[in-house]
């Protein structure tokens, strides 16, 4: 034996005990390794030596518990031989104690940390029945027991002579006082804030069956906008994320910052890994990010290691989707024809379908519905249910050197089209190592593979589209499929087989599925933590970003069949010309970000100072090659097609440089101030431009602190008004390097050929810079009757000006495009509140919250009084952006009264129908709203306040009783106003193509002049009833149940016996109810006619081993 030590080992990393060894034995066990380990009796510890001392260190993360004991060991050291740790005979006093620590209902906590305060490395965990037990030292300083455990107030209790058991309650975190939130490139208490920020956390999207993350977000903060724009399959979910409305020409997306790492959006990450969202709404809170973060900044931090045993967590969830609301469509197709033929008859044209073939079919459709079917298409391309499978399994712990979380998640969704299935397999990995007290590094590792069928894109050659637009192209006379027969078909009734053969299920047919488009994503971040002085922290870090995309497309059709009683006759032959396409996407981000940050105080004066810079470099790549005419089906190479296609693409790059800085003081805890500077530099705009400057303002002061409101702080808790002004800046344009001139290919005739060439189409603007947002923010923050009610207050006025346009020009300018300038301004002035109470009433614990946001847009500087108009739109000075421009109907035209008021207005001007169409019986009368004596566009009005609503609201409810808890969470919008005018809501009958049933079951007729609500139906897609008008705007407003659920915790005495922590079941319902008036498929959709929104009915298992 050559030395002896003593080590507390009622919890030891290996790693530990060969630093002991290093360091107080002086030995280096460069030729021996543990190649065996046993416990024995939790007293003695055998490790054969025979290999490295690194490797030894390489099993750091398993852990030693001796915590049975907890007793102190010799090690013993034969060179020769074996090493042994033993219990030592020592002179010190030493007491065993133990204890159970409960919460505030009596249930044991298990994993709380459990240390002496004046020893940090005797140390335990609580175990599953929340006990613990120690050995300590009662010689000299008297010790104490510190017990912590996240979302608990940390207790410390003296070791008392004669007593050895302990009893320990710890009351949860009831101030949100002391809440710490994230912040631009660090964190802040809540209660020193004087930036407006609303921060999620991850009790917020518990046990919710989330499988994208931006999904999460409507409803739980105020001024924060999310919508889904509908049509896209799962894995191209498009929801639109505004904060505090729209305020740019351009993007108006917020910039999304996960750990610190740019270039990653919300819905890549897995929702089970986010620890807390906080955004950043005002020019103070966001300046730190300066030329991005005009419209906002939504930082996400997901969960990362703690000082604790091993944790494995099992999260999953199975799902059955339904279509939560379908399209009334007539479905039977004799009355079909009927609606079909009066639509004829009504626009001057003769009847198509007899009376013979109308009667044949309703006598026959029942007994023959491959012959005579009555389709509804929805029957046949919506899966019921869709059955979506999320699994995700997570460790976490660590020691005081160490700490870990490694996750890992799968998604599998079907779609609830056929066709449209979607996989996903995702690792998040976060680790940080404390080399020493003053140095301390980490790597976080994140990626995902996504595999999509290849139909879940549209055709783009010449196909039908299985949703969308494109299943209206269906009538409800074509057999879509037989399955005795294994064919397709197509319209059955020969009377109509000229009009239309779309067959929406034959699409799900057209690719082949073998070659699913598939989409990586790998991130590692690499960083560093320097602390060389009391105070000054100097971090470092390094990102690489890197995706891509492929996407394969082997297209092939079907034959279509009108099926009779003698057999399958063929009525078209696949139409869509085969081939094989391969599109191949790539972006390629890296980022550098260094900040030094710095902490003081003196007397009653503390601070804060940060400086810091970032550089980053973006690179995006796109190619793509085409070949048609497949010499068979059945072959998969691109040499298989015969007929080369088009071959494109691109690559663009940009690069930023920027040097950042902020001080923050605080004086007294009463008096708070903050200044932000930001200095960006980017290669998009050219020499002389590229640098914008981004600085901000910002006090707070906390009344609640002050001497006079002494008399109020048994019901007071905080008070605080805040106020902030500061710029920002916006970059985000689609154009590369657009301060250059453009140029195109273009064909030049010489000596009477045609010759490739270029041609110049815009025109360059080297002035080009930044659009900047300048920004006031007012606030109230308050907290009463013990934190049990708090809250906060916004008012802003944000206005955006040199946004980029495209300025009206003559044209002597000789280019196709004017180049753009710095020349809108656009203004956005809101309202915000955010209000929640927590309690408890005997063993009802309860919360409930509430949000709401309002926004008002007006463009101050566009184009003078020269309105831009895009088809129902209008976006003019003084106006909101985007606002709705249409005509105003007057009237329907119900009978022989209103016939003679039209030829009144003729009589007045003969002319006044010169621009639209003269009315008749039953159809629309548009409004002369000028008053000139006539009808045109000038007549048409501005409805609305643009592409966003102005008023948006959210609210949950929580309980917990016992071992069950409950929540719902609700969200909606005010008045909204949408233009909704498409193949599912129209005023029209086209040939070949579906009728929603509640339109032809209240249009007018000669039947019904007066009850109708709708106009006559006439056969003529461009008649006079389906011009733009405010017959087809409607409020989208609407209240909806996003999430209601119900947990239930099974008591840990009975997952004790199954070595379990903690094991919850719950079942949630999404999407369950919609209260609204609009007549589409969803008011957050609006107009949109796509991928159908679903109701989810969930049950799911969290499980903590």
């Amino acid at each position: 034996m050559v030395n002896t030590t003593y080590i507390c080992c009622s919890f030891l990393h290996l790693s530990q005990i060969a630093e002991h060894i290093r360091v107080n034995i002086c030995y280096e066990l460069t030729k021996h390794i543990c190649t065996h380990i046993c416990l024995r009796h939790s007293k003695f510890i055998h490790m054969k030596s025979s290999l490295l001392f690194l490797s030894l260190l390489l099993l750091s993360s398993i852990f030693i518990s001796a915590q049975s004991t907890a007793m102190p060991v010799d090690i013993d050291m034969d060179t020769d031989s074996d090493i042994h740790i033993t219990e030592p005979v020592s002179d010190k006093t030493s007491r065993r104690i133990s204890g159970k620590v409960v919460d505030e209902n009596g249930m044991p906590i298990i994993g709380a940390s459990v240390s002496i305060v004046q020893d940090s490395l005797n140390a335990t965990v609580t175990d599953i029945d929340g006990r613990f037990k120690l050995l300590v030292d009662i010689d000299g300083e008297k010790p104490t027991i510190r017990i912590s455990y996240i979302g608990y107030e940390t207790v410390e209790i003296p070791v008392l002579n004669g007593t050895t058991e302990y009893a320990v309650s710890m009351p949860p975190v009831q101030s949100q006082l002391d809440e710490v939130v994230v912040i631009g490139y660090g964190t802040q208490r809540k209660v020193n804030l004087t930036g407006s920020v609303a921060s999620i956390s991850k009790t917020s999207l518990a046990d919710r069956p989330l499988t994208n993350a931006t999904n999460a977000l409507a409803g739980l903060a105020s001024g924060l906008t999310v919508t889904n724009s509908g049509g896209n399959t799962p894995g191209y979910e498009a929801q639109t994320i505004r904060v505090r409305g729209i305020g740019t020409l351009n993007d108006a997306a917020p910039l999304v910052v996960v750990d610190g790492m740019t270039g990653i959006a919300i819905s890549d990450i897995n929702p089970q890994d986010i620890e807390n969202i906080s955004i950043l709404k005002d020019a103070a809170s966001s300046a730190i990010y300066g030329s991005r973060a005009a419209n906002g900044v939504i930082l996400i931090t997901t969960r990362r290691g703690v000082e604790a045993a091993p944790r494995l967590t099992y999260s999953g969830n199975v799902s059955f989707e339904k279509v939560a609301k379908r399209l009334n469509l007539v479905t039977d197709y004799a009355d079909f024809m009927e609606i079909q033929n009066a639509g004829l008859i009504a626009n001057g044209q003769a009847p198509r379908f007899s009376q013979g073939k109308i009667d044949e079919w309703r006598n026959d459709a029942g007994r023959n519905p491959t012959i005579y079917p009555n389709t509804d298409w929805q029957d046949h391309i919506y899966r019921n249910p869709s059955v979506v499978q999320n699994h995700n399994l997570s460790v976490t712990g660590g020691g005081r050197r160490v700490r870990y979380n490694v996750s890992v998640g799968y998604v599998d969704n079907p779609g609830m089209i056929y066709y449209t299935d979607y996989k996903r397999y995702q690792l998040n990995s976060n680790i940080d190592i404390n080399i020493k007290p003053w140095l301390s590094v980490g790597a976080n590792v994140f990626g995902y593979i996504d595999s999509n069928n290849p139909s879940s894109e549209n055709a783009a050659a010449g196909g039908d589209v299985i949703f969308g637009s494109g299943a209206f192209n269906t009538v409800p006379g074509m057999t879509l499929y037989d399955p005795e027969t294994g064919l397709y078909g197509g319209i059955q009734n020969p009377e109509e087989e000229n009009v239309s053969n779309f067959n929406p299920y034959r699409r799900q047919w057209f690719y082949k599925t073998d070659f699913p488009t598939k989409t990586r994503r790998t991130v590692a971040k690499l960083h560093a933590t320097l602390r060389p002085i009391k105070g000054l922290t100097i971090e470092g870090s390094f990102t690489y970003n890197y995706w891509t995309r492929r996407v394969e497309q082997h297209l092939t059709d079907r034959n279509l069949y009108r099926f009779t009683f003698d057999g399958p006759v063929l009525i078209r032959e696949g139409k869509v010309r085969t081939y094989i396409r391969r599109y191949n996407y790539a972006n390629n981000f890296r980022s550098s970000d260094l900040t030094a940050t710095y902490n003081f105080k003196f007397s009653q004066l503390s601070g804060t100072v940060l400086a810091g810079m970032s550089q980053e470099y973006d690179k995006n790549e796109y190619e793509s090659f085409l070949r048609y005419d497949l010499i068979d089906d059945s072959l998969t190479s691109i040499d298989a097609a015969t007929t080369n296609g088009p071959i494109g693409g691109n690559y663009t790059e940009w690069s930023m440089r920027s040097y950042f800085g902020r001080v923050n003081l605080s004086w007294d805890d009463r008096y708070l101030l903050e200044a932000n500077l930001r200095a960006d530099g980017s290669s998009k705009f050219a020499p002389g431009h590229r640098w914008g400057y981004f600085p901000s303002v910002s006090a707070a002061w906390r009344i609640s602190e002050e001497q006079f409101m002494s008399p109020s702080r048994q019901w007071l808790d905080q008070l605080k008004v805040r106020a902030s002004y500061g710029s920002l800046g916006n970059n985000a344009t689609t154009s590369y390097y657009m301060y250059q001139s453009l140029f195109a290919t273009a064909g030049y005739i010489l000596n009477g050929n045609i010759a490739g060439g270029f041609a110049q189409t815009i025109l360059s603007n080297p002035a080009l810079t930044w659009e900047k947002t300048y920004m006031t923010n007012f606030g109230l923050d308050f907290a009463l009757f013990n934190s049990r009610l708090n809250g906060s207050i916004d008012i802003y006025n944000k206005d955006t000006k040199g946004i980029l346009i495209s300025l009206p020009a003559p044209l002597e300018h000789g280019t196709s495009v004017v180049p753009n300038q710095n020349a809108g301004e656009v203004r956005n002035r809101g309202f915000e509140l955010d209000i929640h109470w927590n309690d408890r009433i005997g063993n009802v614990a309860y919360t409930v919250g509430f949000n709401m946001g309002f926004v008002k847009n007006k463009v101050l500087k566009f184009q003078g009084d020269i309105p831009s108009i895009d088809g129902v739109y209008k976006t003019q000075e003084g106006k909101p952006i985007r606002q709705l421009y249409v005509l105003k109907v007057d009237r329907i035209v119900r009978d022989e009264a209103d016939m003679a008021y039209v030829q009144s207005l003729v009589d007045n001007n003969p002319n006044y129908f010169a621009t639209y169409q003269r009315p008749e019986l039953g159809d629309f009368l548009y409004a002369d709203t000028n008053g000139d004596g006539s009808l045109d566009s000038n007549d048409r009005i501005e409805m609305g306040d643009g592409p966003l609503p102005t008023f948006t609201y959210g609210g949950n409810i929580g309980l917990s009783w016992k071992n069950f808890d409950f929540s719902m969470l609700f969200q909606g919008i005010g008045d909204y106003k949408v233009y909704y005018n498409n193949q599912a809501f129209r005023f029209v009958t086209v040939m070949g193509q579906s009728l929603n049933k509640d339109i032809t079951d209240n249009a007018w007729t000669p039947e019904n002049p007066y009850n109708s609500i709708y106009p006559i139906l006439r056969n003529n897609a461009n008649g006079k009833n389906n011009i733009a008008s405010n017959a087809f705007v409607h409020n989208a407003a609407y209240f909806r149940c996003k999430n209601i659920q119900l947990g239930y915790t099974i008591p840990a005495e009975i997952t004790k016996k199954f070595s379990v922590q903690n094991l919850k079941v719950y079942t949630s319902i999404d999407n369950l109810f919609t209260i609204t008036d609009f007549p589409g498929l969803d008011p957050e959709v609006g107009a949109t006619v796509g991928y159908p929104t679903v109701r989810q009915y969930s049950v799911g298992l969290n499980v903590t081993f």
